[in-house]
């Protein structure tokens, strides 16, 4: 006796069906987890070059509100000052070149130049680094995202500030400089 309906398994057709439709799934799951991926690669490179700069910019600010006297370059690129601090901090000077910012905390007498990198990935603004006007320090500078091969990721952050020299007693940069 046969049993009318009876069903021995999967056609070749429904089984084709059933393996198209989880490949277009695996698909669709897979490109979520890679936009995913690099979206927060995105975002940590963004938020190293954030913190890199806003760091930068706190210590240009501590050195100039603390400063008894400052002096920048002719052409903006470097800022060196003599800070009320007392030992190891009297003597700061920063500067940006081609290679990233440099900076050099010191106590009196400092060198010139020939400073460390202390910054790699902080490039000009399009301008000068530095501006000076009386007692106000006015600095620009975008910090950049690089990538594992070191090509730049996303958009530069920029930062740009105003500082003013507490000290209000005329100063001089004698004995950093």
């Amino acid at each position: 006796m046969t049993r009318v309906g009876r069903d021995d398994g999967f056609s070749l057709i429904e089984l084709i069906v059933v393996v198209v439709i989880l490949g277009i799934f695996g698909i669709v799951i897979g490109s979520i987890f890679a936009n995913t991926w690099r979206a927060q690669e995105a975002v940590r490179l963004q938020t190293q070059a954030t913190t890199r700069g806003q760091l930068v910019a706190s210590e240009i600010e501590r050195a100039v509100r603390n400063a008894v006297a400052f002096d920048v370059s002719l052409d903006g690129s470097t800022l060196r000052v003599n800070s009320s601090f007392a030992g190891p901090r009297e003597c700061q000077a920063f500067a940006l070149t081609s290679d990233g910012a440099h900076m050099s905390v010191t106590s009196a007498p400092a060198a010139s130049s020939g400073w460390p990198v202390w910054q790699s990935d902080i490039a000009p603004a399009g301008g000068r680094f530095f501006t000076a006007n009386g007692a106000i320090v006015t600095y620009a500078f975008d910090s950049v995202s690089k990538g594992a091969d070191g090509s730049i990721a996303g958009a530069p952050v920029r930062f740009t500030g105003q500082v003013y020299m507490r000290n209000t007693g005329e100063g001089t940069l004698s004995p950093c400089w």
